[in-house]
């Protein structure tokens, strides 16, 4: 039996029956599917879409310092690297139809993403305890991760 132990491509549950053959293999993670990948069910056309929705003046992140919000979800909810370079990296090749007005920089938000609440799951961010000192920064990274999956949503939803 081949070992895929070496991928990073997510993680594969083996259901074993009686018999110890197995009867069904999931995978979850990332997927690649020709030209367009997966991350989690979303495709970086719809997660570039859905950043175009939330950067910009006016928009949920309106400052460099604010794609930390943006990181932290996209970490928990779209398997995005755990290394703060390695996912500003991948936000900044994204399919996006026109540049950003704010790009994603590592350093700018190297800082705020070492605060102790980002080892936490966006998807439980009611549980997180933080500290009196990251409380303003929680609060509006807490604001981008809703915002974020509120515009990875719209993209289940069928178009007309």
């Amino acid at each position: 039996m081949k070992n895929d132990m070496e991928k990073d491509d997510g993680f594969c549950i083996k259901v074993y029956s009686p018999g110890n053959f197995i009867a069904k293999e999931i995978n979850i993670g990332t997927l690649n599917m020709g030209t367009q990948t997966m991350n989690n069910g979303f495709s970086d056309e719809q997660v570039a879409k859905a950043l175009t929705a939330c950067v910009g003046k006016g928009k949920v992140i309106d400052q460099k310092q604010k794609w930390a919000g943006a990181y932290w979800y996209l970490r928990w909810a779209c398997n995005y690297p755990v290394d703060v370079q390695k996912s500003c990296d991948k936000i900044k090749a994204l399919p996006f139809e026109k540049p950003l007005e704010i790009p994603c920089d590592y350093n700018n938000i190297r800082r705020i993403c070492s605060c102790s609440f980002m080892d936490y799951d966006v998807r439980d961010m009611e549980k997180v305890k933080v500290s009196n000192m990251d409380q303003d920064v929680f609060l509006w990274c807490r604001e981008i991760a809703l915002k974020l999956a509120e515009e990875l949503g719209k993209s289940y939803l069928p178009q007309i």
